[in-house]
């Protein structure tokens, strides 16, 4: 083969190559120019439903598209032995259907725009399900979202999700905190109940629940007047009779263990067995934080250095098990109210509080130390020798001279204590205003 006669065939390949790029492009170009309609939809609804309750289906849909779409619906069918009660948007407004026909309810949506919002396109279906519903009996709910026009994908236009009927799935177990710090007190409440129907006799019901680590929390104990067990440490137990109408309720409290890192997801969930059935309660989850006002002290002890210009310094064995102190500047746009008689507010005043397990701790076994930091603007028109740190327990109540200062530095000064309380930094005036002496003859 010629040397001349196999560039020929490169110089064609290349230029096919060439023109399949462009056809490819203009057609990338046409139909990102035309744009394509692609609608979904989702639904949602309990895992659980008891009979004769009350419970919501949330339909979801949007146009995911590159063009608007015109004359959409979106229809709900409900399963059977449930009723239709009302329908509104996330934001409470009715939304009624524009069609009913038996199980099927359809909505007329008309437009709906490219870039839609998911999370803004919602239909929420309250239904009422029958007391003639059976334990283990499943429900489906189903959705479907349809135009005239054409769309480029039609495998979301459908969706539809399954519930199972259950005797006790109106209960639930509830945490007070989504979110909490170390050393924090977290409580649980469950509510235990029976759904009505006919001939639903009370039930034998066995509680199990798992609590999380025990590195991470410590059981403090029942708050309610119905209480339980504590089995292996982290599991808590309780066995009784439920009746239909009647709520057994019980509620306990977990302590944070100091040590837990912030970012730590505790994680809780509760189980219920009976006759033919159980259900999960949960699971419950609560987040550990640490602010910045916050700080984490342990039996070996440790220093913190605020942003305020105080570092408190607690020394080894000054508390027992790790407590969390607490930061916070006071009078930082006003001066207080009130001041020792003859002294006068040097600009710096602050509120150290010790918190374990849901009570203030005000004693310590070792001194703690105060370093506060002023800058000479604060300080202006004092003696600083004079300069004292006093204490209060709170608002309305007398101030109290904490003593001399254990060390005096440029710019700072030390002092030490054994409770904590708010602090403020006084001085005595560095001038003096004298009367002439007048004499009488």
């Amino acid at each position: 083969m010629s040397k001349k006669f196999q560039l020929g065939k490169l110089g064609l390949a290349l230029g096919l190559a060439v023109l399949a790029v462009i056809l490819i492009m203009t057609s990338l170009s046409a139909v990102r120019a035309d744009g394509q309609i692609d609608l979904m939809v989702e639904i949602k609804a309990p895992r659980h439903i008891a009979p004769s309750s009350m419970f919501q289906v949330n339909v979801l849909y949007a146009n995911v598209g590159t063009a608007d779409a015109t004359d959409v619906w979106v229809t709900a069918t409900l399963p059977a032995g449930t009723q239709f009660i009302t329908a509104t948007d996330r934001l409470g407004t009715p939304l009624p259907p524009d069609t009913v026909d038996g199980s099927l309810l359809a909505w007329n949506i008309g437009p709906l725009p490219v870039g839609s919002c998911v999370l803004g396109q919602h239909i929420l279906i309250t239904q009422q399900a029958s007391p003639n519903l059976t334990e283990g009996q499943t429900l489906t709910h189903s959705a479907v979202i349809a135009t005239s026009a054409v769309e480029s994908n039609t495998l979301n236009n459908a969706d539809s999700v399954t519930s199972v009927v259950s005797i006790m799935a109106q209960s639930t177990k509830r945490v007070h905190a989504q979110t909490v710090m170390p050393v924090d007190v977290l409580t649980y409440t469950l509510a235990l109940r029976l759904a009505h129907g006919p001939g639903m006799n009370p039930r034998l019901v066995e509680l199990s629940d798992t609590l999380p680590f025990s590195h991470q929390v410590r059981f403090l104990g029942w708050t309610s007047t119905v209480s339980g067990s504590l089995r292996e440490r982290q599991r808590l137990h309780w066995q009784g009779r439920v009746h239909a109408g009647k709520v057994i309720t019980l509620q306990y409290q977990l302590g944070v263990e100091g040590t837990v890192t912030p970012g730590t997801v505790l994680t809780n969930v509760a189980r219920l067995r009976w006759q033919h059935g159980q259900f999960q309660l949960g699971p419950v989850t609560t987040v550990v934080t640490l602010p910045h006002y916050a700080h984490m002290f342990g039996p070996g002890g440790d220093e913190w250095r605020h942003a305020y210009g105080v570092t408190l310094t607690v020394p080894s064995q000054a508390v027992s098990e790790t407590t969390r102190f607490q930061f916070h500047p006071l009078f930082t746009d006003t001066p207080p109210l009130s001041s020792p008689p003859g002294w006068l507010f040097a600009h710096r005043a602050f509120e150290l509080t010790a918190f374990r397990f849901g009570q203030n701790v005000h004693q310590f076994s070792q001194p703690l130390t105060i370093t506060l930091n002023y800058s000479g603007a604060a300080v202006a028109g004092l003696h600083r020798e004079t300069l004292r740190l006093w204490h209060r327990a709170g608002e309305g109540e007398p101030w109290a001279m904490l003593g001399k200062p254990a060390r005096v530095m440029s710019g700072a000064l030390t002092f030490t204590t054994t409770h904590l309380s708010q602090f403020a930094l006084f001085g005595e005036a560095k001038h003096h205003l004298y009367l002439p002496l007048l004499l009488r003859w």
